[in-house]
């Protein structure tokens, strides 16, 4: 594996994108890191991996994730890049760790991001999403208010027969 820096191209597209690139969480590594993640993902790949005998550089990964983005020293059925999902256990068995093979970094950042219609179902899904616990929520109010009348009733009606008939002059 090769720990070489990213190419004038690469930092010029990394730089155009960059709010897309951070709205899902993909981050720059530094030089270290780089050799890190270079290792384990050497660690990890086995003969009959499709990257197993590319050298590639990391060019980012992703926070919360073991993804990383790589940049394929050669082509690989036509992509020169590939995302990487590190399992962080030793040698594994192809297809692990699972990769993505991708041949236009527009294109793979493009089917990320979802279109108008599917932006417009999962604003559908949270709105109903919201609907249901503010109506959950209203509905636990209202058992709330509805337990703080049955106690005052029952304290009422445990106070007046506990009332004796003297007490009023009968």
């Amino acid at each position: 594996m090769n720990s070489e820096h990213h190419t004038e191209d690469e930092q010029a597209w990394f730089i155009s994108h960059q709010p897309d690139l951070s709205d899902i969480g993909f981050e720059l590594v530094t030089s270290d890191r780089n050799a890190g993640l270079l290792k384990q993902l050497a660690l990890e790949l086995s003969p009959g991996h499709p990257i197993y005998v590319n050298n590639a550089n990391v060019l980012g990964a992703f926070s919360g994730t073991d993804d990383i983005l790589l940049k394929l020293d050669s082509e690989v059925e036509g992509a020169r890049y590939a995302l990487v999902h590190l399992t962080w256990g030793g040698t594994q068995t192809p297809p692990w760790p699972s990769t993505q093979l991708i041949a236009d970094l527009d294109e793979w950042l493009e089917s990320l991001n979802p279109s108008p219609e599917e932006e417009l179902a999962i604003q559908k899904f949270n709105e109903a999403r919201r609907r249901r616990e503010q109506r959950r929520h209203q509905l636990s109010q209202l058992g709330f208010y509805l337990l703080m009348v049955l106690v005052i009733v029952t304290l009422f009606l445990a106070m007046i027969t506990q009332v004796k008939p003297e007490w009023f002059g009968l």
